[in-house]
């Protein structure tokens, strides 16, 4: 089985449907909720699901839940988990665009605010060209 080929580009835009989608969507903090932090968690049915806006997007563009949970426990930015997963087209604005987004969304930021930060830092990555 070959392994899902993800492009920064797809990431980018893939957090940014999220974002539109679910605009008041918020992460529990680490303080908040004892699974704040990681990318993905197990639903009560034992499956994976995405538990931060960068791990709902890598699933829902074909990454392993299996790899990526192994991969939580390692992370230690946005970035490593975006060079573990992302093949091709990886440019130092998306790494930090994403990274920014994260943070912000860490900060208990809801996820539109939290790409619109990112925009403002991080001017000309994915829609916001």
């Amino acid at each position: 089985m070959t392994a899902t080929v993800i492009t920064a580009t797809a990431l980018v835009d893939r957090v940014r449907a999220l974002a539109m989608a679910m605009p008041e969507a918020t992460t529990p903090t680490g303080g908040e909720h004892p699974h704040g932090d990681r990318y993905v968690v197990r639903d009560d049915t034992g499956a994976w699901r995405g538990s931060r806006l960068l791990g709902r997007a890598l699933l829902d563009l074909g990454a392993d839940p299996d790899t990526l949970a192994e991969h939580d426990a390692y992370a230690l930015s946005a970035a490593s988990t975006v060079m573990c997963f992302v093949g091709l087209g990886v440019w130092a604005q998306d790494l930090l665009w994403l990274n920014v987004v994260q943070v912000e969304e860490g900060r208990g930021r809801c996820w539109c605010d939290a790409v619109a930060f990112a925009d403002l830092r991080i001017p000309g990555v994915g829609g916001a060209r």
